[in-house]
């Protein structure tokens, strides 16, 4: 089954975010805590899924939500992207983005924190050659020669450079497994280069309760496989 792309509201289509449960969450992080103030404006279903879903305030958080918020627009996985829908998943949402007349992509990931240079080091860039033709806005060094971008962030990254469209991916350096600082970096930057105001201020609490929940998720996930159970709590 293809991934289907079902929007219920209309929404402002200039800057297109997104990240990915990758080193440190850095991106998920990011893309989340983005997403916190804006509106849910579709949802994205495909096969392999997760099988879970859980409260967000007062709605139910779906696997992976489209999210609107002024200038900016994304696509949130809240239970991660399992390995089995990579491709798909990633094929189908980078030809969406192209088609659906996104100015530009704003993409968020982590960069080991081994691979620091220096102590003031704090992140790194990633663009397409589209993205240097536009003209858009960008600060910092690129990434080195050597190094790469893996997983559904590097395949998009990949797809968007085929399409020829514009996309900075912003990698700052993470230092541990759910790294708040890194993401607060990364937002930044963003809010930065983009002129979108940004409050951090409950950043670092919204990821300690993510990496406690995600931990919990894969604990229950994991025992329902070793039980073959068909109930899931």
């Amino acid at each position: 089954m293809r991934p289907l792309f079902n929007i219920y509201k209309y929404f402002n289509r200039e800057i297109f975010v997104t990240g990915f449960h990758g080193v440190g969450i850095v991106g998920h992080i990011a893309v989340k805590y983005l997403s916190r103030n804006c509106e849910a404006v579709g949802y994205i279903k495909y096969r392999d899924m997760p099988p879970v879903i859980a409260y967000e305030g007062d709605r139910l958080a779906l696997q992976t939500e489209i999210f609107s918020c002024g200038r900016i627009a994304g696509v949130v996985n809240n239970y991660g992207l399992p390995d089995t829908a990579l491709y798909d998943f990633v094929d189908a949402l980078a030809s969406w983005v192209v088609k659906s007349g996104f100015k530009l992509a704003v993409l968020f990931g982590g960069l080991d924190g081994r691979f620091r240079r220096a102590q003031d080091d704090l992140y790194r860039v990633a663009y397409t050659s589209a993205y240097i033709k536009g003209g858009y806005p960008l600060r910092g060094k690129r990434l080195e020669q050597g190094l790469q971008i893996v997983g559904p962030l590097g395949l998009l990254l990949s797809l968007f450079e085929m399409h020829g469209f514009p996309a900075l991916v912003i990698l700052p350096y993470a230092d541990k497994p759910a790294d708040p600082q890194a993401a607060s970096i990364a937002l930044e930057l963003f809010g930065e280069l983009f002129d979108f105001r940004i409050d951090l201020t409950d950043l670092r609490q919204m990821a300690e309760d993510l990496e406690r929940e995600y931990s919990e998720i894969r604990r229950q996930l994991e025992q329902t496989k070793q039980e073959e159970s068909k109930y899931y709590i």
